[in-house]
């Protein structure tokens, strides 16, 4: 029951999200030639990429919430212990795309 209250509802303790801007349509130039259409979509992947890693510039946020947190007696210990599990795996997220894929951090050219 709690899963499809999740599923329906999403889980009341998560950030609200941003705003989603409408993915950007080519010309018709572009649509006709294979190459530019690649080009087009290979740019937009790696913008979508970027925008996703961007969240590893949020850890010390986000490690510095958790700890007020801890500090403050507002979450209890499992919850606690969730967020830390998370932010491990951004922290690994983040390591693993500096050893493969730099390009794609922020401020990458």
């Amino acid at each position: 029951m709690l899963m499809q209250l999740m599923l329906e509802r999403g889980d009341p303790r998560s950030p609200r999200l941003g705003v989603l801007k409408p993915r950007p349509t080519p010309s018709a130039a572009v649509f006709a030639d294979p190459a530019q259409y690649q080009a087009f979509e290979d740019q937009y992947s790696r913008a979508q990429v970027q925008a996703f890693a961007s969240g590893v510039q949020q850890l010390p946020d986000i490690r510095a919430r958790i700890e007020q947190a801890a500090q403050s007696g507002e979450r209890n210990a499992a919850e606690l212990d969730e967020a830390r599990a998370a932010l491990e795996q951004l922290q690994m997220l983040k390591a693993k795309l500096q050893r493969e894929a730099p390009e794609l951090l922020p401020g990458a050219p």
